[in-house]
């Protein structure tokens, strides 16, 4: 038996009690329907969330989870379709005068769920506010100005040509809020937006409850369920058993290890979809002995990605070659091998020949499992990684600091790489989600340079130069791409999947 078989037998032994039940049947999409007999008429449709929201303020998180709840109680100027394509939202017609000017009309007579209708004056002060908070900041940060042409008219101006403009406007952080209400001191307590769903409740660590808006602006994306509620259920397994008895309808981190449970019962269906999430060790670069890039590399060598897949999610994904994901534009492979030698004889020639001792954040049960393999795969090259679990929100806060010294994590973006570059590596986004606090003035030069190139081939090929350039320097240690996996109730229409995961959930129904 070879040593890396010998290596991935052992860590599966020690987590093995997490892998009961465990298939590995590729995985499918479908949709089963409900049996003869079963007449559905639920109007409420709970779905099982691993995670509270960090924020009900759009521009006050940076996560999937708080996204989905974002998406349903807010508007942007553009969205994205479950093809990941830019559509219009609130804009209805939009031109570009020039390669920094940007004009967008909104559509008129849009209601804010207090009644106030959203104006032109709205978008500039939600687009400029989003400049000033932390966990989006990066989001706009190529905009230098923003002009109230009329009533229902902005101009944008760049500061340079910027190439992936419209997709900035598709993220969260660039959800249009009324001014009125933000500048009353509310701090988001009542939670006013323009979304197909308004806010009831959010009992922290426990629900989110949201109400149907039946003056929505846009009738053929009207809400479909009078309520919605995201239960947070920390634990996967007890997930899936809410989905079984009917506690909850939909699950939308399904754990990879219940794919069968999920597919062999007929009052459920199960949906997957290849993602952009790419999952990864990171490295506080500021920090010892992560400031050595001879360090960082060997924890590219030291870590077993292929074990990491099939301990943490039954292998359902792909090995991450690159800091993208391979559906971004600008992907390109190079890898580092598992290769313990390698990263034993790096850690030795910059004086840790008898080993270390380092903290390894995590959060969630899902990560916990991928710490935990990491933990096993350093023990073997010398390195004592001392594994801390916080809660979500907490997590990201502690991170957003720079408190952490190594941490497992997962970034899930737009199609165009600046969505992922521009908030994880340039030195301005440090504070914010930069969370391997990156300071390199030639990756600044990088990200710059893509996105004012306007010339595809040549923009592809900047992205090829940086590829080789950030995988060198080794801020992190790229681990696996994960599919989507989502479980729901076979009476449920109209579910889809983005390569984000769950999408257009207003549009869910029984």
């Amino acid at each position: 038996m070879s040593k890396r078989i010998l290596s991935l037998f052992m860590i599966v032994m020690l987590l093995m009690g997490s892998m009961i039940g465990c298939s590995s049947k590729p995985e499918k999409q479908g949709e089963k329907e409900a049996s003869s007999g079963d007449v559905i008429m639920k109007k409420d449709l709970t779905i099982a969330s691993s995670a509270d929201i960090a924020s009900l303020d759009p521009q006050g998180h940076n996560d999937t989870k708080s996204e989905r709840v974002s998406c349903l109680l807010f508007n942007k100027l553009f969205k994205l379709n479950t093809d990941f394509k830019v559509v219009p939202d609130l804009a209805e017609k939009w031109s570009q005068p020039s390669d920094t000017e940007w004009v967008i009309k909104i559509k008129e007579g849009v209601k804010f769920h207090d009644g106030t209708e959203m104006t032109a004056n709205d978008v500039k002060f939600s687009l400029e506010r989003s400049l000033t908070q932390p966990k989006v900041q990066h989001v706009l940060s190529g905009v230098e100005s923003i002009e109230v042409v009329d009533n229902y008219t902005v101009k944008i101006k760049t500061k340079s040509a910027f190439a992936p403009f419209l997709y900035t406007l598709v993220h969260a952080g660039a959800s249009i809020l009324p001014q009125a209400y933000v500048e009353s001191g509310d701090n988001f307590a009542k939670t006013i937006g323009s979304g197909p769903y308004t806010f009831v409740e959010w009992a922290s660590g426990d629900k989110v409850v949201l109400k149907k808006n039946e003056a929505y602006f846009d009738a053929d994306n009207m809400g479909q369920m009078e309520t919605i509620t995201f239960r947070v259920i920390p634990e996967g397994t007890s997930r899936t058993i809410a989905l079984e008895t009917g506690e909850v309808d939909i699950v939308e981190e399904l754990q990879t290890i219940d794919m069968s449970k999920v597919e062999e019962n007929e009052k459920l269906a199960l949906y997957t979809k290849p993602s952009t999430t790419i999952n990864y060790f990171g490295m506080n670069n500021e920090k010892a002995p992560f400031d050595n890039q001879l360090v960082r590399q060997a924890m590219n060598y030291a870590i077993d990605k292929q074990a990491i897949m099939t301990v943490a999610v039954n292998g359902a994904g792909i090995e991450a070659k690159s800091v993208l994901a391979p559906t971004i534009l600008g992907y390109k492979e190079s890898n580092y091998a598992y290769d313990p030698a390698k990263a034993k004889e790096l850690l030795a020639a910059v004086g840790y020949k008898d080993g270390l001792e380092i903290s390894l954040w995590a959060s969630g049960d899902e990560r916990k499992r991928i710490a935990e393999v990491i933990q096993a795969n350093l023990l073997e090259v010398g390195i004592q990684a001392n594994i801390e679990m916080f809660e979500w929100g907490t997590y990201i806060d502690k991170l957003m600091k720079g408190e952490h010294q190594s941490f497992v994590l997962g970034w899930s973006s737009n199609p165009d790489p600046d969505a992922t570059l521009t908030p994880l590596y340039y030195s301005e986004s440090i504070g914010g989600m930069n969370f391997s606090r990156t300071n390199d003035k030639k990756v600044d030069k990088f990200i710059l340079s893509a996105r004012g190139e306007l010339d595809l081939d040549k923009r592809v090929a900047t992205y090829n130069e940086f590829h080789q350039y950030i995988m060198d320097k080794a801020p992190i240690a790229p681990l696996f791409v994960k599919n989507n996996v989502v479980g729901a109730n076979a009476g449920l229409k109209d579910v889809e999947l983005s390569p984000q995961g769950l999408w257009n959930i207003e549009k869910i129904h029984y």
